[in-house]
């Protein structure tokens, strides 16, 4: 009878682990945990869209004009292009290899597109994490400092020594998830402000 009842208990004990739900880990900076792990995971579908935008630097003698990302899977294209299209560049094709044209005519293909970018506009251009900034998630790999907010949408991180802030978010038409409007990015030597005036080519809005 004894052993009986052990078997029930021990029965009970272990159906009653089956169910346990860890909670999501928590961290300095994060206002809801549940929130920002589910917000990760939204945004982890996103695998293919494109934006519309516009770039400025808070140089003495900064640089305006428009930028264009298309990102499917691996592979992007982004074009940067100053007033009446000059002034910038276009960058194509996996981290791993990229094809970098300027205005001038130039063509090149590197493996460390960042520095590349610099040389060819003057001032910093994050492209490899910025297709993750964008998005509003850190880039892979750790960061500083992280802040978020309440919905889970990240407020600021601190990463690859850059200091990115979201000022604003919204919803683009037929997205589950709202995404950065207008995003601050700082390395202390290099200020870029960037609003995104059009998200497409997202998940489950064609």
């Amino acid at each position: 009878m004894r052993i009986r009842l052990f078997i029930c208990v021990l029965g009970l004990l272990v159906g009653g682990c089956a169910i346990i739900r860890k909670p999501p880990t928590t961290e300095p900076g994060v206002v809801n945990a549940a929130a920002w792990q589910h917000r990760q995971g939204e945004l982890a579908k996103f695998k293919s869209w494109s934006l519309q935008g516009r770039v400025a630097t808070g140089q003495l003698l900064g640089w305006t004009g428009n930028l264009s990302w298309r990102q499917r899977d691996d592979q992007f294209d982004v074009r940067l292009a100053g007033p009446l299209g000059a002034g910038g560049m276009r960058a194509h094709g996996t981290l791993a290899h990229v094809t970098i044209d300027t205005d001038d005519g130039r063509h090149f293909v590197t493996n460390d597109p960042d520095a590349l970018v610099e040389r060819t506009l003057g001032w910093s251009f994050p492209l490899k994490p910025l297709r993750y900034w964008a998005l509003g998630l850190p880039a892979p790999g750790g960061y500083k400092q992280i802040s978020v907010n309440a919905k889970g949408r990240l407020k600021s991180v601190r990463q690859q020594g850059w200091r990115v802030a979201y000022l604003d978010y919204k919803t683009p038409p037929g997205a589950a998830v709202a995404l950065p409007r207008r995003v601050v990015l700082d390395n202390g030597k290099t200020r870029i402000r960037l609003v995104i005036d059009r998200w497409f080519d997202l998940p489950g809005n064609g």
